[in-house]
């Protein structure tokens, strides 16, 4: 009986643990940052990993704004969201979606908004802290492209 009682408190005391252990990874995994461009009507969800490694450049080429998300070490681009005209994009967009690295994510009246990522190498092979920088952020592109949300 008594080892019976020691096993039960045992496990009670092991299920404890691993329940605490999970929920201080959860609340961990769950920090992001919020990337709201409220003149575009979009927003991201980036990693908390994310703060304070990069920044946004906006750039305009003809009628297309671009919001070129870079590393702050070696400004190497990770990608880029761009905001289209909806008659542009079908004359211009649809095309390079079959030559290049964009694709359409998200669309709100004449608007269509992009997704676009670099087709060569961002950083310096020999600088070491950009390399680094670049491929920690690397790993979360399609996590950030899949939390795009379009603001009515």
């Amino acid at each position: 009986m008594i080892k019976l009682v020691v096993r039960a408190a045992l496990l009670l005391l092991i299920t404890v643990q691993i329940l605490t252990a999970c929920s201080k990874d959860s609340s961990s995994i769950t920090k992001s940052i919020k990337y709201e461009n409220e003149k575009n009507n979009f927003s991201l969800t980036l990693p908390s990993k994310w703060l304070d490694n990069y920044e946004v450049v906006e750039l305009k080429h003809e009628n297309v704004m671009a919001f070129r998300f870079i590393t702050k070490v070696g400004k190497g681009e990770l990608f880029r969201i761009e905001v289209w005209p909806k008659d542009q994009w079908e004359t211009e967009g649809i095309e390079l979606t079959k030559i290049i690295h964009i694709s359409k994510i998200g669309e709100l009246g004449n608007i269509v908004y992009a997704f676009d990522t670099p087709t060569d190498v961002q950083y310096d092979p020999n600088n070491q802290e950009d390399k680094e920088q670049y491929t920690l952020l690397d790993k979360d592109i399609e996590q950030i492209k899949v939390s795009f949300e379009v603001k009515k």
